[in-house]
């Protein structure tokens, strides 16, 4: 039904041809979903995939880092990395305590918010295969610095939102364990799981901490947000303009958001016209009330039913509760996970974690967890 409404609003899109084209990536990624859904994560075992998730973000970490060393591209075009220097404008960038000007990690993507986004999902998995996967002790040490690299890379990106939701995330979890008595004797009494944990705390406490000493100037910056700064501004302005046209049936187009802005703005300076930077305001807008209803309904669909088949009984089920509902929060801040090709592809991936609670439960041998094996044993 989403994507009948959004066909609908295509009728109204300025130029057709730019309108159906993002339908059909909306098609695209709605059948990349059901594919990873009903087919993928069953063939290629769920292990496996987190394993490439890893693998992926420890190379985008890498490069990550090393562009934020040299302060600039690492020459990487092949790979679809950006032209980056300090001379230049419209990247971003910020500037220090020191009053320099720091570029920001973007790996190989187009914006150092999809990095971080992508790493994100890289360290969640990381996570999940600490706890729940039996590991030898070479493949414990591989992952404790695919890790270690892998949090490196994502501070480098100083996305402030995307850090505070896995900050906040793992204070989650961390709650959890304390607060819930069936997760509290399941890893607080358990020697093995208890000291896996207070490996990744270890783990991520010495890391922040001499991330943050090392890059102070950088961090305190950062850490500071100001209703003056021109981020924070542009994001006020596009959401008052999003919700000034009253009422919208069946939106202004597919694609249409940047021209109608200018439409409406003729005087503003090239750089400003952007999509909204919220993915429900710019499906509001672009796709109409219709069509915005429908996705909430698709997504409090997900959300429903993962509750319902799972209970939220163990710590994985929150965490893969807390990963989606963390990038959903994402797009109250940003429109990469509609407009971008790598945050589209973050976003269907996500979703699809909601829709296949069956498959977590995983099979001996590949993927037996930790929790079980550990049962077996005693």
């Amino acid at each position: 039904m989403f994507l009948i409404a959004a066909g609908i609003s295509v009728k109204n899109s300025l130029d057709f041809y730019v309108g159906f084209f993002l339908w059909l990536k909306l098609v695209e990624f709605s059948l990349f979903y059901f594919y990873l859904k009903n087919y993928a994560i069953r063939k290629f075992n769920f292990i496996k995939i987190l394993y490439v998730l890893i693998l992926g973000g420890v190379f985008q970490a890498i490069i990550g880092i090393g562009q934020f060393i040299k302060q600039g591209d690492l020459g990487l075009r092949f790979l679809g990395e950006s032209v980056l220097g300090s001379s230049m404008t419209g990247i971003a960038s910020f500037f220090n305590t020191a009053g320099d000007k720091i570029i920001r990690s973007y790996g190989t993507t187009p914006h150092p918010n999809i990095l971080a986004a992508y790493l994100f999902l890289a360290i969640f998995a990381i996570y999940f295969i600490w706890i729940y996967k039996k590991l030898k002790i070479i493949a414990y040490c591989l992952l404790l610095i695919a890790y270690c690299v892998t949090l490196f890379g994502f501070f480098f990106t100083f996305s402030r939102t995307i850090i505070f939701l896995w900050a906040a995330g793992f204070f989650a979890r961390g709650l959890l364990i304390v607060a819930k008595g069936k997760l509290r004797e399941q890893f607080w009494h358990d020697p093995l799981l208890k000291r896996r944990l207070a490996q990744i705390v270890a783990t991520t406490v010495l890391v922040t901490v001499a991330f943050s000493l090392l890059y102070w100037p950088e961090v305190s910056s950062r850490i500071k947000v100001s209703s003056q700064e021109e981020a924070v501004q542009l994001r006020v302005f596009y959401n008052k303009e999003s919700l000034g046209g009253g009422l919208n049936l069946f939106g202004i187009g597919l694609g249409d958001f940047t021209t109608w802005l200018a439409e409406q703005n003729p005087n503003l300076p090239r750089h400003m016209y952007q999509p909204v930077h919220n993915i429900y305001l710019l499906i509001y807008s672009e796709i109409g009330i219709l069509g915005f209803a429908l996705f909430l309904l698709f997504i409090a669909a997900l959300f429903y039913e993962f509750i319902k088949k799972t209970k939220l009984k163990e710590l994985k089920h929150y965490s893969f509760f807390l990963v989606t509902l963390s990038i959903l929060t994402i797009g109250l801040f940003d429109h990469f996970l509609l407009t971008l090709q790598q945050g589209r592809f973050v976003f269907w991936l996500v979703l699809t974690i909601l829709s296949v609670y069956d498959t977590m439960e995983l099979q001996n041998g590949d993927g037996a967890t930790l929790v079980s094996w550990i049962r077996r044993w005693r």
